[in-house]
């Protein structure tokens, strides 16, 4: 028998402690019959256990909401992140295989100023290839970024103004 085949879920101890305090004003109405108050006292009681009720549900619908929220930004991250990490192989695989094509072409060269050159047009290129693919990470960085906050903050601000109203 595990733990959880004997720990009630949060809506049955809610629904228990629901039923008792119903309980115990019905028990208290009981002991004064015939009077004006304990009939006061019971609408008082039943409208406390239904306003209850109420704020209940409404918090654990918020709740659901903001783990529904929560899967879904996880997920959308996930998937910008492996988006991400296939950029960057990319971006490496290319980087080689440019470092392996100069180092081809410096092992034909015949002069130094031949060799200097081929350095220095392989470095300008380099450059440029990295700066390019800086702001290519950079785009992702940012969609990542706008992809899992913006929801993030949409469904946050909603459960805050379900709770306030």
């Amino acid at each position: 028998m595990s733990m959880t085949d004997v720990t009630p879920t949060p809506d049955q101890v809610a629904e228990q402690n629901f039923k008792a305090a119903e309980k115990a004003s019905e028990e208290f109405a009981a002991a004064l019959p015939g009077t004006e108050v304990p009939n006061m006292v019971r609408e008082m009681a039943e409208k406390s256990i239904s306003s209850a009720r109420e704020f209940y549900e409404s918090t654990r619908n918020a709740a659901e909401e903001a783990t529904d929220m929560m899967e879904d930004t996880y997920e959308t991250a996930r998937k910008s992140f492996t988006e991400m990490n296939l950029k960057l192989i990319d971006q490496v695989q290319a980087n080689t295989d440019r470092v392996f094509a100069f180092a081809k072409e410096v092992s034909g060269v015949k002069t130094v100023s031949e060799a200097v050159e081929l350095q220095t047009k392989f470095v300008r290129e380099q450059f440029e290839a990295f700066a390019s693919q800086a702001r290519e990470l950079q785009e992702t960085a940012s969609k990542l970024a706008s992809e899992t906050t913006g929801p993030m903050k949409e469904a946050w601000e909603k459960s805050v103004s379900k709770l306030n109203s």
